[in-house]
């Protein structure tokens, strides 16, 4: 399927869901400065060819505009003649894309994801158990315990996509950019968003008990 035969009602959805969010997330303050980025894809989805919606390079997300928004293709280029500029994570996006098939991507900037992506970075993981909200993420034995993947941080983001396929894992939606922040995914925006708030509970969860001792 080419963009242009992707329905109008399915783009303008899309549109309508991503400004949802960001509005949503905004407000918890999640986009310090212009920094996050999300996406939803749009049309059918093939490996080498697929689309998605992403938000504007350089955006204050607490507003909305009509250019807090561009479609692109599976490479990161825009699909309509536009001077809007894709975030600068676009690729780290259409890796995700490509590598899960799924259906919405949200990138978000916190305290807590930023402490403890850094304070566990040379471990490769953020280890939690036993916290209600991991079942958020579809993980729903007792005394559950998951590794949240990091990966390292670079100023290249084409060097951050190759390091993407060795940090996805199929019960894990979601993986932290050291020192930077959290990418997330899911079927669509209401699971992303659902996976995206189970951890930032759990991160915080987890950072309270080290500060605690606990």
């Amino acid at each position: 399927m080419n963009f242009a035969d992707i329905p109008l009602e399915e783009k303008q959805a899309a549109l309508h869901d991503l400004r949802a969010v960001k509005e949503q997330l905004a407000a918890r303050g999640w986009f310090p400065g212009t920094s996050g980025n999300l996406s939803i894809r749009v049309g059918d989805f093939q490996p080498d060819q697929f689309y998605f919606a992403i938000t504007s390079s350089g955006k204050d997300k607490s507003v909305n505009t009509p250019e807090d928004f561009l479609f692109v293709d599976a490479a990161g280029e825009p699909c309509e003649t536009t001077e809007l500029k894709p975030s600068a994570e676009t690729l780290i996006h259409s890796k995700i894309y490509r590598m899960t098939g799924c259906g919405a991507i949200f990138h978000v900037h916190t305290v807590f994801n930023n402490l403890l992506s850094e304070r566990y970075g040379n471990d490769g993981f953020v280890p939690a158990q036993g916290i209600e909200l991991i079942k958020g993420l579809g993980i729903w034995e007792e005394n559950a315990a998951i590794r949240i993947p990091i990966v390292p941080n670079y100023a290249d983001i084409p060097s951050i996509a190759k390091l993407i396929p060795g940090a996805i894992q199929s019960d894990i939606p979601g993986f932290l950019l050291r020192n930077h922040g959290i990418y997330v995914w899911g079927r669509n925006a209401f699971e992303a968003k659902r996976h995206l708030e189970a951890f930032e509970f759990i991160l915080e969860v987890e950072y309270r008990r080290l500060a605690l001792g606990v």
